[in-house]
């Protein structure tokens, strides 16, 4: 069966753009890599380190969530060499084709509902996007619960909502329950408008249960006693004084900042779009034969608004947050230039309109382009370091110890390292709870450690001897060595440390926001300064 050219040449470029991301971008969130790539790496190879949320007594997330993507990892492991580094890409390259299906599925939507044009231009947005290209293949939540967006986006535009409810509810008790919120107005529709009282309580009480009781026994089972994971992370986050405000407090100018960054016009034409749709209905503007309406569409976006009303007035901010409804953004920049098309073929004619949206379209375009481009390769080329470092580390015949300082934070994952290594951290400036190693026992998950607490208060358990630290990762920033400094510039030791493997890493003080946010060939190395990130190891005196 032929494919079409259109679709065979969508899915295509979607998928190529998904897996340079799952390969190429970087782990930019410490919350990736110690809640999420370390507890599995101790659910697939019995060692990892483990954080608090992850302790019995607090039990915020869930094991099923890894199996997840453990379990696809572990027959992939039976077919190649099943070594970390296989396994952490085997994921992450996953985790890209998934959400380049799921794309193609609601570009096809929405070519149906909205029109060819309004489809096309969606996904143009989509594949230049540095927002989608740093979250496609991130192992978070949030970027689950951007999957599950698009795929329930397809289905209510496609008016399926037994299938809305089903994947919200998979969703939100393996995911991200906070990620429900997108869907709120799907269900004030099939309750208020569409009376469907009945359908919704049902669906909602049958998947609940068909889901949620596979996920409660297997989170009971790592935790010990009975555990629902997204009851106690929504406990926490709304129903405690410190919850949310003890990390990442940020003011609503960090969003704006971020989503330009990530979206750049596709940001401002979404927030256009609003006034663009109610103007539209008061002179009378209708879409084409078949598609939606301007206010109809509006209500279709209305999730994205909701979304950043809710998040911007809470105290913790965080650029995974956002990443539920980037696809979003794209629809909504998607939807203002099918209008604004409309709104000049209805004022200027149709060959004027066509004079004069073209070059405007090939301008927003050809700028949409180049900035995201440029910030992608921007945080490929001034991140990467922390992974690109750790490539050449070699077995050895002994436990040996890779030590973190200041650096704590960029550590990407423990698949990535020889079996025999630990990552141990070193004392720094950085004061609160750091993860520690699970116990590698048959209970291990279900044991309670004095250690942790919920108030990120930092424990001398976790602290390790800079004197048994076999190799260190250090950021070379040119400053001398000071013994007595919290955070030294072990680099310049260089009666102590040898270095073994360097990459240049942005020194994001020292360099302009615009080296910072964006690549610029030739001119960047004017607005940018680099350090060294270095693997360092111990030099060994005769």
């Amino acid at each position: 069966m032929a494919f079409p050219r259109v679709s065979l040449g969508a899915i295509g470029a979607l998928l190529v753009v998904r897996l340079q991301a799952a390969f190429w971008s970087t782990i930019a969130d410490c919350d990736e890599t110690y809640n999420y790539w370390e507890p599995l790496h101790y659910v697939l190879q019995g060692k990892g380190l483990q954080t608090w949320e992850y302790s019995p007594e607090f039990a915020l997330r869930s094991y099923s969530y890894l199996w997840l993507h453990g379990l696809p990892a572990k027959l992939v492991g039976l077919l190649v060499e099943n070594n970390g580094v296989t396994i952490f890409y085997t994921i992450r390259a996953l985790l890209a084709v998934t959400c380049a299906l799921l794309e193609y599925r609601m570009y096809k939507v929405i070519k149906r509902k909205c029109g060819a044009s309004i489809g096309n231009m969606w996904l143009f947005f989509q594949l230049v996007s540095p927002g989608m290209f740093i979250s496609s293949a991130a192992l978070l939540p949030s970027s689950f619960a951007m999957y599950i967006t698009m795929a329930t986006m397809a289905d209510w535009m496609s008016r399926r909502p037994t299938a809305v409810i089903a994947v919200t509810a998979f969703s939100g008790l393996i995911g991200w329950p906070f990620a429900v919120i997108v869907n709120i107005p799907f269900v004030l529709e099939l309750l208020i408008k569409q009376r469907k009282w009945v359908e919704f309580t049902k669906n909602a009480f049958f998947y609940g249960a068909l889901f949620g009781v596979p996920i409660v026994l297997v989170d009971s089972y790592y935790f010990g006693k009975l555990t629902v994971a997204a009851l106690n992370i929504v406990r926490y986050n709304i129903f405690t004084s410190h919850g949310p405000g003890l990390y990442g407090v940020e003011p609503v100018s960090f969003y704006v900042k971020n989503l330009f960054l990530n979206q750049n016009l596709a940001l401002l034409l979404s927030l256009l779009y609003p006034v663009l749709a109610v103007l539209a209905a008061a002179i009378g503007l209708r879409g084409n034969k078949g598609s939606l309406s301007p206010l109809a569409a509006l209500w279709k976006l209305s999730p994205l608004f909701l979304w950043l009303a809710v998040f911007a007035v809470q105290p913790h901010k965080e650029e995974r947050f956002m990443f539920p409804v980037y696809p979003l953004f794209s629809l909504g920049a998607a939807l203002t230039l099918g209008l604004l098309s409309s709104f000049t073929a209805r004022f200027l004619g149709a060959k004027k309109s066509a004079f004069l949206n073209r070059p405007l379209v090939v301008i927003i375009f050809g700028v949409t382009l180049l900035l995201g481009l440029s910030r992608i390769l921007a945080v490929c080329i001034n991140y990467r370091a922390p992974v690109a470092v750790l490539g050449n580390l070699q077995p050895t015949a002994r436990e040996t110890n890779l030590c973190y300082g200041k650096e704590w934070y960029r550590f990407p994952s423990s698949f990535l390292l020889p079996a025999v290594y630990r990552v141990r951290f070193i004392p720094s400036s950085f004061t609160g709870m750091l993860p520690a190693y699970y116990q590698e026992t048959a209970d291990g998950s279900r044991m309670v450690h004095d250690y942790f607490n919920d108030q990120n208060i930092g424990h001398k358990h976790m602290q390790f001897e800079l004197s048994r630290c076999d190799f260190l990762i250090d950021l070379d920033t040119g400053e001398p060595y000071e013994k007595t400094a919290s955070e030294p510039n072990y680099s310049a030791d260089t009666d102590t440390w040898a270095v073994v493997e360097s990459a240049d890493f942005l020194l994001a003080s020292r360099s302009s926001a615009l080296g910072r946010a964006f690549y610029l060939p030739s001119l960047s190395s004017r607005y940018s300064v680099y350090g060294r990130y270095n693997l360092l190891k111990r030099v060994l005196r005769a």
